[in-house]
């Protein structure tokens, strides 16, 4: 039997490549980061908080009129069902997870619902390494009118971590 290898926490970030101005200082239009993704799989909790156009960019199935539904900079505080670490010594299984919460922005707040998948790389080019994904699907419970679908890599082996 293997031992445990367990996931409790993962965070995932993309920065801004906002340039500080001439006195070295952030304009405030401009985020820090173009996404920030904070899940604690033990708490069963999930924020998001990122650019809206830039998290619709990376659907590539996002219809026109979707990077219109949301102000620039969006937060979502959403819970995860069942909040459990998630064993990735388990090279046969993956795990999924029902996501329920609050997205934010300027204008208001709005409920979406969604499934977080983490399941096993098909192609694993690196020997030696386990490659996860981590597939977020999030959808407006109010309409059909959006979709939310961000997609990422995890690599377990210690001597790879700087893939993530």
């Amino acid at each position: 039997m293997n031992e445990m290898i367990p996931l409790w926490t993962i965070e995932y970030n993309v920065p801004s490549t906002a340039v500080p101005d001439a006195t070295g200082i952030m304009e405030d239009e401009y985020p820090v980061h173009l996404l920030n993704v904070q899940i604690d799989f033990q708490n069963g909790q999930l924020l998001l908080d990122g650019n809206w156009k830039f998290i619709m960019g990376s659907n590539n199935q996002a219809e026109e009129h979707w990077f219109n539904a949301h102000s620039e900079t969006i937060r979502l505080s959403a819970s995860l069902f069942p909040g459990k670490a998630i064993d990735l010594a388990d090279t046969t299984a993956g795990a999924a997870f029902a996501v329920e919460g609050i997205l934010s922005d300027r204008d208001g707040e709005i409920e979406y619902s969604g499934l977080l998948l983490m399941e096993l790389a098909k192609e694993n080019k690196t020997p030696g390494t386990k490659c996860w994904n981590i597939s977020l699907y999030l959808y407006n419970s109010g309409s059909d009118d959006c979709e939310i679908k961000l997609k990422w890599p995890v690599y377990t082996a210690a001597e790879f971590a700087e893939l993530n």
